[in-house]
């Protein structure tokens, strides 16, 4: 396996993944919302081909989101056998009610959970929702990495 640790320093999202933390925000407003992110590394950076909300059963409250596991386990099974393997899951996404959003000891605590049951890393996007603007997205976002093996979170350049 490659070592992604030296590898993985950005993140790109598709035209998709962005209607997607849009419309999402524009429906739930300053209540949480989000979902997985699916996609593939390439020349260290992780493409974010797409990301999904967070399901029929999903929990939106003020400060708290949960996706529906079912639902978003399907998703990730169609999109690995719909792109013959190459698009993967890549970790989670939510948004918070703020506008230059920060992960919760809480958030940190999950991505490390997620990590320690990964293969190799999880990533974690965080997204404002107050006054969500997809021109202004370098200011209203927040991505970490976590590697299964490593103490420390990594941040993600937006490229």
């Amino acid at each position: 396996m490659v070592n992604v640790k030296s590898v993985i320093t950005g993140i790109k999202f598709s035209e998709q993944a962005l209607g997607i933390f849009a419309s999402e925000i524009e429906k739930y407003g300053r209540i949480e919302t989000g979902g997985v992110l699916i996609g593939r590394i390439q020349d260290g950076v992780a493409i974010i081909e797409k990301a999904t909300n967070g399901g029929p059963n999903a929990t939106h409250k003020e400060f708290f989101f949960q996706a529906d596991p079912n639902y978003v386990d399907m998703i990730i099974d169609m999109e690995f056998a719909n792109s013959d393997g190459k698009n993967v899951y890549l970790g989670e996404w939510h948004t918070h009610p703020q506008t230059h959003p920060q992960p919760s000891p809480k958030d940190l605590r999950s991505l490390d959970e997620i990590a320690d049951t990964s293969e190799e890393f999880a990533i974690l996007l965080i997204l404002g929702a107050i006054d969500f603007n997809i021109k202004r997205l370098p200011n209203q976002y927040y991505s970490i990495i976590k590697y299964k093996e490593e103490e420390d979170f990594f941040h993600l350049i937006l490229t």
